[in-house]
């Protein structure tokens, strides 16, 4: 029980917070490219419906 709390748990630990340490910055990434997506959409509509009530 000792070896597995000096050995394997610190191992465990550290490739836990590597992963953490991958996935966090591209999660949020995505979540910006995905904000990002839906302003340009709605930005594209609002654009459209101007420039359709100028003619």
């Amino acid at each position: 029980m000792t070896d597995l709390l000096t050995r394997d748990l610190p191992l465990a630990l550290t490739v836990l917070a590597g992963a953490a340490l991958i996935v966090g910055p591209v999660a949020a990434l995505s979540v910006m490219f995905w904000h990002w997506q839906e302003e340009l959409k709605r930005s594209v509509r609002l654009r459209q419906a101007r420039t359709t009530q100028i003619r």
